[in-house]
Order: C-alpha cells, then sequence, then structure tokens
C-alpha cells in the first residue's frame, strides 16, 4: 500500500532524549479555535455537570499537549503536523468525519455564487432576481456539503462539527498513515501513548498535575491512556476531580449507579417537600421557578418599595408582575398576570421602580437618588 511505502524508521534507541513535536511546532490558531468552541460548549462540556471551575482548561487542549509531548520530531516537519493533526482528528479528513450538522441553504447559495459558472450552474438556478438550490439527490447534497465545507475556514467548519472527543479518533485510513510515519501498530489513541511512552521512558507515560483544579488533565490523561495523578489544596478542587476520574471516567455501569443515587435523593427530597406544601399553593399547583427582588424603605412616604428596573417577567408568554398596594403594612403585594394584552405590558416595561440609578415610588410618586436609599440602609 502506499502509506506502507512511506514508512520510516526512526532511531528508538535515541527516543529519550529526541526532541518532541511540541517542542518545534504546534498548531496554535487551529487549536484556539478547537478550545473556544469546547469552552463556548457551556453545559455539553464533558466535566462541567460536575460542578463550575472557574478555570477549567479545555480537554482538547490537554489532549494536544500530551500527544505533542509524547510525538517525537523527525526529519519531516510537514509530515509530523500531518500526523499530529491526524491524531487531533484536525485534519480534512477528520474534519469532514467529526461534521455533524449541515451547512444552511443560504451559505451554501452565498459560497456557490464565489464558484466559476460551470461549478456553480450545477447547482443552482436563476429565480426572478436571484437564485435557488435546484433540486439535488441524496449524493448531490452530500456533495454540495462537502464542496462548500472544503472551502470554509477552519473556524467556520467548526460550527458544523463535533469537538474531537465526541467520536472514536482518527480512521483506519489514517491510522495507517500515523503508523507508517512512526513505525508504530496502534489502532487507537490509548495503544499509541502507550507505544510512545514504552519507547521514549520504557513505561506507560505517567501525567500529574500538582495545582489539578476542575481535574481537565488528570481525566484527558487518563483517557488517553496515561497514569494520571492529580492534587490541589482546595479540598472542592480534589473532589471534582475524583469524580471526574471516578464518576465521568467509570463507564456506563459506574454513570447508572450515580442516577440511582440522584433518583433516590430526589425522590426523597420532592416527597418531603410535597408534605411540606413548600412550593404549592391552594389550588396544588407547584411553583418551577422563584423571583425576587430587593425591597426598600422611600424616604418620603416610608412605604416599603420593591425594586425592579422593569416588571415584564417573559415577553413570549406576555408575563407581568403588577404592584398592588397594602395600606395597613404600607408596602405592596406582587401580583402575577400572563396573557396580558399590548397595554398592560407597556406599562409594566415602564412601570419600573429603579430606573436612571433612582428609586421611583409608586405609592408618592417621589423620585430619590439611590446614593441617598445606600446612605440609609
Amino acid at each position: 500500500m502506499e502509506a506502507r511505502s512511506q514508512q520510516r524508521s526512526f532511531p528508538f534507541q535515541n527516543w529519550a532524549s529526541a526532541q518532541t513535536f511540541i517542542e518545534t511546532q504546534f498548531p496554535v490558531a487551529k487549536l484556539s479555535a478547537e478550545a473556544y468552541k469546547e469552552r463556548k460548549a457551556g453545559a455539553s462540556q464533558t466535566l462541567t455537570g460536575l460542578g463550575k471551575w472557574w478555570g477549567r482548561k479545555p480537554l482538547v487542549l490537554v489532549r494536544a499537549i500530551i500527544l505533542g509531548l509524547l510525538l517525537p520530531a523527525t526529519d519531516d516537519p510537514k509530515k509530523d503536523m500531518e500526523v499530529f493533526l491526524k491524531l487531533m482528528t484536525m485534519d480534512e479528513e477528520g474534519l469532514w468525519r467529526r461534521k455533524n450538522k449541515s451547512i444552511p441553504k443560504q451559505r451554501l447559495i452565498e459560497e456557490l455564487l464565489k464558484m466559476p459558472p460551470h461549478t456553480r450552474d450545477r447547482y443552482l438556478v436563476p429565480v426572478n432576481d436571484g437564485w435557488e438550490l435546484k433540486k439535488l439527490g441524496r449524493a448531490e447534497r452530500q456533495a454540495l456539503q462537502k464542496l462548500v465545507f472544503e472551502r470554509m475556514p477552519y473556524s467556520e467548519k467548526l460550527r458544523y462539527c463535533a469537538r474531537p472527543e465526541q467520536i472514536d479518533g482518527p480512521s483506519p485510513a489514517a491510522w495507517e498513515v500515523i503508523n507508517a510515519h512512526l513505525g508504530t501498530h496502534a489502532a487507537s489513541l490509548v495503544e499509541l501513548v502507550q507505544e510512545l511512552g514504552e519507547r521514549r521512558f520504557g513505561h506507560r507515560p505517567r501525567v500529574g498535575d500538582a495545582f489539578c483544579g476542575g481535574g481537565s488533565v488528570p481525566f484527558e490523561a487518563a483517557r488517553l491512556g496515561c497514569d494520571a495523578y492529580g492534587s490541589d489544596l482546595n479540598p472542592v478542587a480534589a473532589l471534582l476531580t475524583w469524580a471526574a476520574l471516578h464518576i465521568v471516567g467509570g463507564g456506563e455501569e459506574v454513570a447508572r449507579q450515580v442516577q440511582e443515587a440522584q433518583d433516590q435523593v430526589f425522590q426523597a427530597v420532592d416527597d418531603q417537600i410535597t408534605a411540606w406544601g413548600i412550593e404549592h399553593n391552594e389550588r396544588g399547583w407547584r411553583a418551577d421557578a422563584y423571583l425576587y427582588c430587593t425591597e426598600t424603605t422611600c424616604p418620603e412616604c416610608g412605604w416599603q418599595v420593591p425594586l425592579a428596573p422593569s416588571w415584564v417577567i417573559g415577553e413570549k408568554t406576555k408575563t407581568v408582575a403588577e404592584l398592588t398596594p397594602d395600606p395597613e403594612n404600607q408596602r405592596f403585594e406582587i401580583e402575577i398576570h400572563s396573557g396580558v394584552d399590548a397595554e398592560r405590558m407597556a406599562r409594566a416595561k415602564k412601570a419600573g421602580t429603579a430606573r436612571n440609578n433612582r428609586l421611583h415610588c409608586p405609592h408618592c410618586g417621589m423620585s430619590t437618588p439611590m446614593e441617598v436609599i445606600r446612605r440609609h440602609l
């Protein structure tokens, strides 16, 4: 095979002292885009469900660093980069395998209009003052998606791709190229890490993080097959790292056990809350959420005034809060109304009691600077 004919012999006896890939080159721009995509994924990130950690490192960056430290720098830097990108599924083939969303029609048309007429006319037909896609078969639609996808800049491609950790690594064809270049026999990242570690260190790689924080480094190192160690003076960080390794990394059976335990705790708490009548009203309705605001005393009339810049609760549901005077207690009750008309919505927007850094009292109508209110808190 072609990949076999390109196989090179690397002096394995010198691996312990040989330069690593990360010491000679690193695809910083592409990795920055990958890291940004992962961090913008919010709650769908692999470890965030365990608990928030403000300094959590992107897993894709940890993976890249570990592989970059294990891969040797050969006398063919261009091939080294090609192999590294294949391992990260950041090469053209890997990105196409990761693609899990369709490029919208308008974006396809926009790109086709930049192409030569013979290519454009295969997919587009003029309609009035614009263009429209022709009716295409499944294979043609797929070919068009790939044509436009390959013309996009790297960061835009990522909008339509899963993250590297969400697929099972390089394809069989990519592994042939990787093994041919490195002289390895791996079919997975774990196997490659084991083999590279034994060649460089004489044993499986060991990764330690003395300031492990949210656990990204030990977790990704363990997922790649390294012996992973982590510690932190903050007990919350240590707990998050332990959970990352033992719960997220524990497999389906551990996840099932944790889910069962969570369900039992939830049900016990729910039963007690229902028995106490908390979160329920006289009709038996259950609250989905609670809203709150600060209440302060108007210095002009002495009434307690709840502070809010607007009393619109939900634009789509046309839900507003309305203040009802309670003269006996010199305060306001807050009533919630849904499905109100446009006039009440407009009134709720303008009826905020905290506007332009001033208190606007709905009882006496006076306006007081917030600086005065704070001075008397």
